[in-house]
Parts: structure tokens; sequence; C-alpha cells
């Protein structure tokens, strides 16, 4: 393991990832669109280059809906979202915090909400 990276893994283990570990913390949010409100998932913005897929891809299970341009990424095995791809900026991923053990998820207590209603019904 390089400890120059945060290890996450969804809820089964069968998926594993990695962020640099001097990742900005700050950069976290919420949404309230319709899918983003029922998993309640704090998001960190990390650049898709940056995340690295360390096992379990063949399990990892893709959804789009609406614009079909945000990727969420699934376990197969225990349906949790591991991270997403945008799609006000694709190049950035957002990582699940509650997948990586070592952050604390308690600590994200008021995290800035985006305001994913207006951009999904703005483009239907």
């Amino acid at each position: 393991m390089d400890k120059d990276r945060l290890y996450g893994n969804c809820h089964c283990g069968t998926v594993q990832f990695s962020i640099p570990r001097n990742i900005d913390m700050s950069a976290v949010r919420r949404c309230d669109c319709s899918l983003c409100k029922r998993r309640g998932a704090v998001m960190l913005a990390c650049p898709i280059e940056d995340v690295k897929i360390e096992a379990g891809a063949e399990h990892l299970v893709h959804y789009k809906w609406n614009t079909k341009v945000a990727t969420h990424h699934f376990c197969s095995k225990c349906g949790i979202m591991t991270h997403h791809q945008r799609r006000t900026t694709p190049e950035i991923c957002g990582i699940n915090i509650g997948c990586i053990d070592e952050i604390d998820y308690r600590s994200f207590q008021d995290v800035p909400m985006n305001n994913g209603v207006d951009l999904t019904l703005a483009e239907k």
C-alpha cells in the first residue's frame, strides 16, 4: 500500500479504490437531486485521473439517468455507491467518504448542499 494514498472500499470489500492522501478535504458536498437525496452520502471531489480502482473493477455496475452524463458506480454485490463521475464537471469524481474508514465521517456535519433539483428540472 502506498502511504501517500487513502484507501476505500464498498461494504462487502469487493470493490477497493484509492485516492491521493493530500486531497482537499474541504471539497465536500451533498446533493438534493432525486438520486443523491436517497443516497444521503457526503461526496469528496477528486480529479478522475487520481482515482485508482485497486480491486473489483469487474464488480462495478454503472447507472446513468436523465442527461446520461453523470455515471454512478456501485458494487454489484453489496450495492454501495463508491463514487460517481459528475455531470457538471465530468473530469471530477465524487468519492463517497463513507467508504474510506480513515476519514472521520462524523466530522462532516455542515456540508454544503448542491442544488441538484433545479439543475435536473431545467434539463428535462
